[in-house]
């Protein structure tokens, strides 16, 4: 990490990007750029930032050589886990404070914003009932 603290320096966007490539594997620039909403062009240059740390590569794309597609390096990764660890020293003591109910509840939460993070993201437009989700 060549003497940067783990999280400090970078945007959370960063991060997301280096766990969305650690996660699934490499991506265009216009499809990080079109999943953390924000414009190529800004995309572009955090995807140069973080090559000049060594965290991510660019190699061809084989399904068009016109384009290129960037993974996340070793590098990057140990970055990554590090980032993480640091999170969730700061966030577990927080978390460990709420009452069992309130962790449920935050819990079920999560799992509501996620579930309409992915109906908002579903190309189809259609309205899918929220599982679980009382209806009005």
């Amino acid at each position: 990490m060549a003497g940067r603290v783990a999280g400090r320096g970078y945007s959370l966007i960063a991060w997301r990007v280096l766990l969305r490539l650690e996660q699934s594997g490499p991506a265009r620039i216009s499809t990080l750029a079109h999943e953390q909403r924000v414009a190529q062009p800004s995309m572009t240059g955090l995807v140069q930032r973080l090559e000049a740390e060594g965290w991510i590569a660019r190699a061809p794309d084989p399904a068009d050589g016109r384009a290129t597609l960037v993974s996340v390096t070793a590098a990057g990764s140990a970055a990554l886990i590090d980032y993480l660890g640091v999170a969730a020293a700061r966030l577990r003591p927080h978390l460990e404070a709420l009452s069992d109910f309130d962790r449920a509840t935050l819990a079920r939460a999560a799992e509501l914003l996620h579930q309409l993070g992915d109906r908002i993201d579903d190309a189809s437009g259609e309205h899918r009932e929220l599982p679980g989700a009382a209806s009005p």
